[in-house]
């Protein structure tokens, strides 16, 4: 029984990120007038540096699915715009933390007020009620991912 509810969650997950990608991918992609050229990775570091602060770039590179060479090439030319710095960790001086600078602050804060007015034009084609179950779905799915986060892997 777990085994084909696993096999059909499998399935159901690639359809959801094919169909999330479909209607939502253009968000990151539809920023009138930016302030900046970044491209959908580099907008997506910084939402995700900005929501947690000071990253490693190894987390970092988990969370975007980068490789090393390509994530360093990124974090570079985020730096090179003044956008992220890099510092050394205090409790561990061989760890690099990154964060968002007071531009990259003001970028993200652009970049999310952007992001919510384009997402706007995609759910408003929703009924209310259709809505607040995309919305519960949400907070189901983050909070398995954080319960499988929180697990040692097998």
């Amino acid at each position: 029984m777990k085994e084909e509810r696993v096999k059909e969650t499998v399935n159901l997950q690639f359809d959801m990120i094919h169909l999330f990608h479909k209607n939502f991918a253009r968000v990151f992609h539809q920023t009138g007038n930016s302030p900046r050229s970044l491209n959908k990775n580099q907008n997506k570091a910084i939402l995700i540096i900005g929501a947690v602060g000071e990253i490693m770039p190894t987390t970092l590179g988990k969370c975007l699915d980068l490789q090393k060479g390509s994530l360093t090439s990124m974090i570079d030319a985020l730096e090179r715009e003044g956008l992220v710095c890099r510092r050394g960790d205090p409790r561990d001086r061989r760890k690099i933390l990154v964060s968002l600078t007071e531009k990259g602050k003001t970028y993200r804060d652009w970049f999310t007020e952007e992001l919510e007015e384009n997402t706007s034009h995609v759910l408003n084609r929703l009924a209310e009620e259709d809505i607040a179950a995309y919305q519960e779905s949400l907070k189901t799915m983050i909070g398995t991912l954080k319960k499988l986060e929180s697990m040692p892997e097998k």
